[in-house]
């Protein structure tokens, strides 16, 4: 016992008092064997479970005994290191060159074993699991319905009303507008007829058959069979029709002209060198009186409108007096087609005005309000910042009996980025992965980008065809997939690596496209290396040098698989050089552009258009190097 004196007042020495010592060893003792203590209560719970795994084991089909778990799909506790790079291998990993986990594993898959007690594994959970409960389940196809439809977006409380987004204007003024074209004359109102084909000169109404020399006939020959060809490209026909000589519209007949247009104006992006191939061929036909059809008037119209990549008033100027010369020159009247190309134009140039005529002009003019101009009212509202006008569009597209597909939630998905509303887009995701989830048994198709057009035209005339037959649009409607595509994680990856700069965000997106089984395109990587070259080069930012690195090697790996046939394109060069100048050294630049330069096989016109950017990339660089040379030696 402790012996302890305590003066007492009034006394001179304190007297004894005894206290006992037994609640402190006995505090002692439980806080050392405290961790043995609840380790046996952790082992006394999960015994039962333990027991229930020994009764039941569980072996995952085509997985032997001693295959190893799979590893997680989903780390969510490691560095963002480990993310990404895991992300980005896998994603390149397309079902052609698919690679077994340990060899996913191998690339940056690589965790501490302290954290892998941790990490979600799904052998260690399906082995607490009996084997018929995780039976996999057929085929469903749940029904999308019109209120399924209207649900994929948040709507605001005041958007509940059925108010029309624009109204019907009193026609007050006679084609064309006055405010676009000027005050018109009124013999506009009387179109002549249109020229026939049989009333022009014999060697332009009829192909030199007989008399031609003989290196023309053969030109004329490899022409008509390329053309048949329905997969033949638009550098393709180019190649062929400029063999002919000048002016080759002379030497083939009528039929073959419209498929030679046709041949041209179908090129998955609209740029300036095939604008100037297709005007040439426009502008000789003009020059011999040979009359154009609409649909090649509106070819004309959206290569003059969309061949830059950034659509200024000059692309719009240019646009309106082809559309004058066709409404009064040519006295081709326009259609919706027409319409519709015209509005995307003003609505991608920021021209809210003028788009807002066009809609007026159509109104006046009795034309159908299309899929396609609802789709792009949905976008004209996003570009304007105005979240609360998708919504709406959105409702009255749907509305009106039009079909919904992934296009169409792509554009409503872009068009609420474009309005500032981030979380409402990811609302619309998330709904999508559910729609995906609930039709299981199903994969993503994945197509080329001239299936989407078509079939955009073909839901065009199914929604015009079926408008008063709901159980057929609904069948229709039942068999599209609201699933997300390539270009919905495209959009997302391309706002967070221009503007938020949120890598780790990224990187999620990229995980769950492989978990879809969607291969990664070019497209992805050319937005990744564009983060890094607006966030890359600076301290404390996630977006590093050794990042970067990863990045070139997976991206080396995917064009060894096959993407983009091997070959690195133009855009994807330019921004690879662009990244790699900001964030690592001159002579490292060099080496990316060496070795980019082996695998590029650009055309002259690309090539051309891509060397003026990349030279200003290195100088820049070697003017760095010298500034840098010169504050260490000054």
């Amino acid at each position: 016992m402790a012996t302890v004196r305590v003066p007492v007042e009034g006394r001179s020495s304190g007297k004894p008092i005894r206290r006992a010592r037994g609640p402190h060893v006995l505090t002692f003792l439980f806080t050392f064997f405290q961790p043995v203590v609840f380790s046996l209560l952790g082992s006394l719970k999960e015994s039962p479970m333990k027991a229930a795994t020994k009764k039941h084991p569980y072996v995952p089909p085509n997985v032997t005994a001693t295959t190893p778990a799979p590893p997680s799909p989903y780390p969510t506790n490691h560095p963002i290191d480990n993310i990404f790079i895991d992300a980005l291998a896998r994603a390149c990993c397309c079902r052609r060159h698919a690679c077994n986990p340990s060899a996913v594993a191998a690339v940056g898959q690589i965790y501490p074993r302290a954290r892998q007690g941790n990490m979600y594994n799904y052998g260690r959970q399906a082995r607490f699991l009996h084997q018929v409960s995780v039976v996999r389940r057929p085929s469903l196809r749940a029904p999308l319905s019109r209120d399924k439809c209207l649900n994929m977006l948040d709507y605001y409380a005041e958007d509940c009303s059925t108010q029309a987004t624009w109204q019907s204007p009193e026609r007050t003024h006679q084609f064309p507008h006055p405010l676009i074209f000027g005050p018109q004359p009124q013999e506009h109102l009387t179109p002549k007829p249109l020229p026939l084909l049989s009333k022009l000169p014999a060697e332009v109404s009829e192909p030199i058959t007989s008399g031609s020399q003989p290196g023309e006939r053969s030109a004329v020959d490899k022409l008509l069979s390329t053309l048949d060809d329905l997969n033949c490209t638009h550098h393709e026909a180019w190649a062929a029709y400029s063999a002919l000589p000048s002016p080759g519209v002379a030497y083939i007949t009528e039929s073959a002209r419209r498929r030679l247009l046709q041949r041209l104006a179908t090129i998955q992006k609209k740029g300036k060198q095939a604008m100037l191939r297709y005007l040439s061929v426009v502008d000789e036909m003009k020059r011999l009186d040979i009359p154009l059809i609409e649909s090649e008037w509106n070819s004309a119209l959206a290569f003059a409108a969309h061949c830059f990549h950034r659509i200024t008033a000059g692309g719009v100027e240019a646009a309106l007096l082809m559309w004058k010369e066709m409404e009064q020159q040519a006295k081709v009247k326009s259609g919706n087609v027409t319409f519709n190309i015209l509005f995307d134009m003003a609505t991608k140039a920021g021209k809210f005005v003028l788009a807002e005529m066009i809609l007026k002009e159509m109104e006046a003019r009795d034309l159908h309000i299309n899929r396609f101009a609802r789709v792009g009212l949905i976008y004209y509202h996003g570009v304007k910042g105005d979240g609360g006008g998708v919504r709406r569009a959105y409702r009255e597209f749907v509305q009106a009996g039009e079909i919904v597909d992934t296009v169409v939630m792509n554009c409503v998905i872009a068009s609420l980025i474009r309005a500032g509303e981030l979380s409402a887009a990811e609302h619309v995701y998330e709904r999508m992965k559910r729609v995906l989830h609930e039709h299981t048994g199903r994969s993503i198709p994945h197509l080329d980008w001239r299936e989407p057009r078509r079939l955009g035209r073909i839901l065009n005339r199914a929604a015009r065809q079926y408008k008063d037959q709901p159980a057929k649009l609904q069948q229709i409607q039942d068999e599209q997939f609201l699933a997300p595509s390539r270009h919905t994680f495209a959009i997302f990856v391309e706002h967070h690596a221009t503007y938020t700069g949120e890598l780790r965000r990224i990187a999620t997106l990229l995980s769950e496209m492989q978990d879809m089984g969607i291969p990664i395109s070019g497209r992805i990587f050319v937005k990744i290396f564009k983060g890094f070259t607006y966030h890359g080069g600076v301290r404390y930012t996630a977006w590093t040098k050794s990042r970067l690195e990863n990045v070139w090697e997976s991206l080396l790996d995917a064009l060894n698989q096959g993407l983009n046939e091997g070959k690195p394109d133009k855009w994807m060069t330019v921004w690879a050089v662009r990244a790699f100048s900001t964030c690592c050294s001159y002579e490292r630049t060099l080496e990316i552009w060496e070795e980019l330069r082996t695998r590029w096989k650009p055309r002259a016109e690309e090539l051309e258009q891509a060397q003026s950017i990349l030279q200003s990339i290195l100088n820049n660089a070697v003017e760095e190097v010298r500034r840098t040379a010169r504050k260490l030696h000054g």
